[in-house]
């Protein structure tokens, strides 16, 4: 199952109901501190857990405690469910319920959770009645003909009386065929009373539950420690006790290695030190993969016996102990306790250990993360948000919170969702409010995305005036700067004073800008490609929800050419950029030597010369303006004097008296 969305409501500092729609990979939920990011994890957490033996709601403590005494006299808060969360029927788990319901459910279906204070939680299937009746259809093979008024109907009886009525009038006019496919029909929709009639018997619900994936959450407190009494963890494993935050990640390593705590107690604990050992060399080699800031490091695991008790007259209490080492090869392998390293590292390798338990299993698991990585430095960071997107969210679903500027990545900004809690000492049962991150109205919120772009180091951008030109790259603005000018000189159309150029650095940062800078302030748009190219989708994306208007965004594939999918390096004849290349780069390539093809200039060259800078040809023709100029083709002028007047027409006001 997919997680599709979540419904949070009167848990906490979460009051009025907030949905989270959640992405098919990951979804990053940013907030300040208390803003209510750990709440909505742990609220979905507890619904299913993989990693807590204690999955509790406590209305006492969790019911927003405000409200809990006016409530409480208005019904049974008991029966009261904080947390329905909403999952698609994948095609393994629409044939997994076919064995055991009467039809297997429809494309489209959803399984819908919820979880109440008491603890109780259901588990039901939603599917359009729409749904239903195609794929009642589609099973009998109802001729097309006869589809239309069974569509028409909105409940099973009327979907009846309309087969029969239909199938009736067909045997009277000898069409045995197709009346035989309706009356087959009528009993496939039977079949599907599961999802129009009655709900799922207790058989149903305990089948259909065990599909439901389970949450494995992961923060701070769980990381592992220097060193562990394996006798008390087998003990407390044995008895069923609820096991804390570090057993549970001690567990968790224990399982990866193939053993369990008894394993080290008796004559064999030798043999299962050399399977810790080398589990701790196959986790320092993920580690690696992702870690960055001291690859000289390794993890080693050892038990020692040791004793923990001196009972009068009676001999030492010996206890097995288990003990995470680092040794730090760039200091000359010095071996130190677990505990006395980083926190960023520990944090990091821990995390990799209580994973590794769920990360090969068959049974679904979606990964919480609670401000993940907050003790790593900004780079090491970066390097956990690479693994999050390029490993973890490959295999599974993941939601992680973050107030960290490092931690979010402003070319993927439809994944992030701003966390706010709007309450105030007059009015606290505003409380929190879950939206897509561009359209929060708390700039605490936004932050963290604000610092990703860079507008630290653009801060003007907020408060100045005007319109900005938003385009791709430093190139970009060079070329419109010099074909203006040029065009200027020879009394044609130039770039309107009024576009202050703005380059972003790459196409897939320009849907987040035109987000967050655009409901600010006046902004045009550039792109490279035609309308149908992803990014610039993106960016008519923001055109649908108001941010900007299609007027206000051109593409090069606007100004008429031979290439498809152009760059604004393709406005030129292919002969002019070549040039410029070779001036960048001395060499001596001409347009003969390009490969045959009606490819973008830029890919040709590549095709030969491998990957460039494309900044440096527009550095060329910065360094050889007027030589550059007085070759140019006829054709290259007209063609960027009609991106020029295009890019004015984006002016939608007229200018100020």
């Amino acid at each position: 199952m997919r997680l599709a969305s979540v419904r949070i409501e009167r848990f906490r500092n979460v009051v009025d109901a907030q949905t989270l729609q959640v992405e098919p990979d990951v979804t990053c939920l940013v907030g300040k501190n208390e803003s209510g990011k750990t709440s909505v994890l742990e609220a979905l957490h507890r619904l299913n857990p993989a990693n807590l033996t204690s999955s509790k709601f406590d209305l006492t403590t969790e019911y927003p405690r405000w409200r809990l005494a006016r409530d409480r006299r208005q019904g049974t808060l008991d029966r009261f469910a904080p947390i329905t969360v909403e999952f698609v029927l994948q095609e393994s788990d629409l044939d997994s319920a076919a064995t055991f319901l009467p039809a297997r459910p429809p494309d489209g279906t959803l399984c819908v959770c919820t979880k109440r204070y008491d603890n109780t939680w259901t588990v039901s299937l939603v599917c359009p009645f729409s749904d239903i009746v195609r794929a009642a259809m589609a099973t009998a093979a109802v001729d097309e003909a006869d589809v239309p008024p069974l569509l028409a109907t909105d409940a099973p009886p009327a979907t009846v009386v309309a087969a029969k009525q239909a199938a009736k009038t067909l045997r009277d006019q000898g069409d045995a065929p197709r009346a035989k496919a309706l009356t087959s029909f009528i009993t496939v929709l039977e079949a599907y009373g599961y999802l129009t009639g009655p709900s799922l018997d207790e058989d149903q619900v305990k089948a259909l539950a065990k599909l439901v994936p389970r949450f494995f959450y992961f923060s701070d407190y769980d990381l592992l420690p220097g060193q562990h009494d394996l006798n008390l963890l087998a003990e407390k494993v044995a008895s069923n006790a609820a096991l804390d935050a570090e057993e549970q990640s001690v567990l968790s390593l224990l399982t990866y290695a193939g053993a369990s705590p008894t394993d080290f107690l008796g004559d064999n604990y030798d043999a299962r030190k050399a399977e810790l050992q080398a589990a701790a060399l196959d986790l320092t080699h993920k580690v690696f993969t992702y870690w960055t800031q001291n690859s000289d490091l390794e993890v080693d695991f050892d038990t020692e016996l040791e004793e923990v008790g001196r009972p009068p007259n009676q001999p030492p209490t010996m206890h097995r102990i288990l003990k995470l080492l680092l040794r730090d090869n760039r200091h000359g392998g010095v071996v130190t306790n677990f505990a006395t390293r980083s926190a960023g590292f520990r944090w990091f390798f821990s995390f990799l250990a209580a994973f590794s338990r769920y990360q090969q299993s068959p049974d679904p698991i979606i990964v919480l993360l609670d401000e993940p990585g907050t003790s790593l430095h900004g780079e090491a960071q970066k390097d956990f948000l690479r693994f999050i997107f390029s490993e973890l969210g490959a295999s599974k679903q993941v939601i992680y919170a973050t107030h960290s500027q490092y931690m979010v990545d402003p070319a993927r900004y439809e994944k992030l969702r701003g966390v706010e809690d709007r309450s105030t000492r007059d009015n606290p049962d505003i409380g929190v409010a879950i939206t897509p991150v561009d359209l929060t109205a708390n700039k605490d919120t936004l932050l963290p995305v604000q610092a990703a772009l860079g507008y630290s180091i653009s801060q003007h951008l907020f408060i100045g005036a005007g319109r900005h030109l938003i385009v791709e790259g430093g190139s970009d603005y060079v070329y419109l700067q010099r074909f203006s000018e040029q065009l200027v000189s020879l009394r044609r159309t130039g770039l309107d004073r009024r576009l202050k150029v703005v380059p972003v650095g790459s196409a897939a940062n320009m849907p987040a800008y035109v987000a967050l800078i655009g409901r600010d302030m006046e902004v045009s748009v550039l792109l490279d490609g035609d309308r149908t190219g992803r990014d610039v989708q993106r960016v008519l994306a923001q055109a649908e929800a108001g941010l900007i208007q299609r007027e206000e965004i051109v593409v090069i594939a606007d100004v008429p050419g031979a290439v498809s999918k152009p760059d604004i390096e393709d406005l030129m004849e292919p002969g002019e950029y070549v040039d410029l290349f070779n001036l960048a780069f001395a060499q001596n390539l001409s347009e003969a030597t390009l490969p045959p093809t009606k490819d973008r200039v830029v890919k040709r060259i590549e095709a030969i010369h491998g990957v460039f800078d494309h900044a440096l040809p527009a550095h060329a023709l910065t360094l050889n303006t007027e030589a550059f100029f007085q070759r140019v083709s006829a054709t290259t002028l007209e063609r960027f004097e009609t991106l020029l007047r295009l890019l004015n027409a984006t002016i939608l006001r007229p200018p100020s008296p």
